[in-house]
């Protein structure tokens, strides 16, 4: 074998190697993009957990949350600005996961999951009041979107819904339901 020869095989293996590296760094950047995505994920839903635990651990305050969201003007002036330190914590969270969908940061689920949310809660008269006295406390991008929203008519925002009948309940399934063979 000629140095030529060594030489073209020595080059050729490099750049095996190097073509082989390349491979594993991007398998490595797509599992710590996928871990990064996972993480961001968990910490969006914990931080949206801590959120709305004022209203699940205080009973007193879920009243007033409640109270304020059908009739604001039934609140007294504490109860008032308890209502609206809690709507503008709960719409700063809103608008920063706008900001971090339109930037690619939070997956479209989630994403769909807070429109959804800022819809239902933009119906009630409570959030509506709130939003006449802070809404621009909020960037000019996010009052657009908000203000854009299609807002539905449903204003009962905790609303039960009906319970089936025990003698409706037919082997796990509730009678009338589209999967039951009746």
């Amino acid at each position: 074998m000629s140095l030529e020869q060594a030489s073209l095989i020595a080059q050729i293996a490099s750049a095996l190697t190097i073509i082989a590296s390349l491979i594993f760094v991007g398998i490595q950047v797509r599992q710590a993009t996928s871990a990064l995505r996972n993480s961001s994920s968990q910490a969006h839903s914990a931080l949206y957990t801590q959120i709305i635990s004022a209203v699940i651990d205080n009973g007193e305050f879920a009243s007033i949350w409640r109270r304020g969201l059908i009739d604001p003007g039934a609140l007294d002036d504490v109860e008032w600005v308890r209502f609206v330190a809690y709507t503008s914590g709960m719409f700063r969270f809103y608008e920063a996961s706008r900001v971090q969908w339109l930037r690619g940061n939070l997956d479209d689920e989630h994403w769909q999951n807070i429109e959804q949310q800022t819809r239902t809660l933009g119906m009630q008269p409570g959030v509506q009041a709130w939003w006449q006295v802070r809404a621009h406390w909020h960037s000019t991008a996010f009052r657009s979107w908000f203000e854009g929203l299609q807002l539905g008519t449903d204003r009962f925002m905790y609303r039960r819904a009906p319970v089936p009948e025990a003698s409706k309940i037919d082997e796990g399934r509730v009678s009338g339901d589209p999967d039951t063979k009746e």
